[in-house]
């Protein structure tokens, strides 16, 4: 089924619950052909020079994860401002991969432990002030709800106001505040997980790109990352190498299968023929690179391009996450309302 039509039904039945040729009594499968969705992590540049066009030339979309600091650090590596609004007026879905690409292990999970304390004078230098850190990054400090910058080594914040340096061998935090004073009044936060996730979303829809699908950073996830997922975001992505289906879907873990440099576009089909083909299901991959060495396992253009082509002459829908993630929701629903009519009906 091509696209546009896939679409059509979709809006005409429900967020397709039930597609073509197929009685409303019969949901166990729902998507004859399944569905399949590409996802791009990282928004490296080569999803716009390379995935863009390929998808493209068959009408294909697909969902862009964006780490709001890297598309605005001015970095060639990763895509910019405008590159992404390209993405999205070719279709694409924008998605949020966090602000800063950080695990919630390695920086405070919540907005309520991003108080930073215990900070003393340091003997060396009475602007600056000292703490032991808790945690293995820091994504941001914040003081006074600024942020403050990375300075580069520790006699370098010497000439700098507003500056931090993280001496990870000890786990010792050293700062130049924008204000000093008592240590005890300093009020210096450390940027969570929770405020990635917060923070990225408004900061791209501020940007004009219409986003509610969270795309989990190194695909980690957890039952309390999820819950945090839920107050922001409408569905969220992680891994686990599996396919989605309806009885079993959850818009806030769905799952990804993994794609790496040395895959072969037929394997990535095969996945697609075990699980979309003969059993319906909705299998979403995760790539990161496209068409060069940049990012991690970047997938070659040309078999990127061939694996689209089998997509597209197998007529299998390929949907952004948003699309996918309704689409299953519409079938679960219908799902749960046929088997309630069936048990009346017994």
């Amino acid at each position: 089924m091509k696209r546009r039509n896939f679409l059509s039904f979709c809006a005409a039945a429900g967020a397709c619950a039930v597609l073509p040729g197929m009685s409303l009594a019969n949901v166990a499968r729902p998507f004859p052909k399944g569905m399949v969705t590409f996802t791009f992590d990282d928004g490296i540049v080569s999803n716009h020079r390379y995935a863009l066009p390929i998808l493209k030339s068959r009408g294909q979309v697909a969902t862009a994860g964006i780490v709001v600091s890297r598309m605005l650090s001015g970095n060639d590596d990763y895509m910019n401002v405008e590159h992404v609004r390209e993405l999205a007026a070719s279709g694409w879905e924008i998605a949020s991969h966090s602000l800063t690409h950080s695990r919630p292990t390695q920086i405070p999970k919540t907005l309520a432990q991003e108080p930073v304390s215990g900070w003393h004078v340091d003997e060396r230098d009475p602007a600056r002030y000292q703490t032991q850190y808790e945690y293995e990054r820091i994504a941001g400090l914040y003081q006074d709800g600024k942020p403050l910058t990375e300075a580069p080594s520790l006699e370098a914040m010497a000439s700098c106001q507003g500056c931090y340096w993280l001496d990870r061998a000890i786990a010792e935090l050293h700062v130049r505040p924008l204000r000093g004073g008592d240590p005890s009044t300093l009020d210096i936060l450390a940027g969570s997980y929770q405020r990635e996730m917060e923070q990225s979303k408004a900061m791209l829809l501020e940007l004009g790109f219409d986003v509610d699908t969270y795309i989990a950073p190194h695909n980690y996830w957890t039952d309390d990352v999820e819950v945090l997922s839920r107050r922001s975001y409408a569905r969220a992505c992680t891994g686990r190498d599996s396919d989605n289906r309806p009885g079993t879907f959850n818009a806030h873990a769905i799952r990804r299968f993994m794609v790496h440099e040395k895959d072969s576009a037929q394997a990535l089909a095969r996945i697609i023929t075990d699980h979309s083909l003969e059993h319906g299901g909705w299998v979403v991959f995760c790539f990161h690179g496209v068409g060069d060495k940049t990012g991690w396992e970047p997938y070659p253009a040309d078999k990127l391009d061939q694996l689209s082509a089998w997509v597209a002459e197998q007529g299998i829908p390929m949907v952004t996450v948003r699309e996918g993630a309704k689409a299953m929701q519409a079938a679960r629903q219908n799902d749960t309302k046929q088997k309630t009519i069936a048990k009346k009906g017994s």
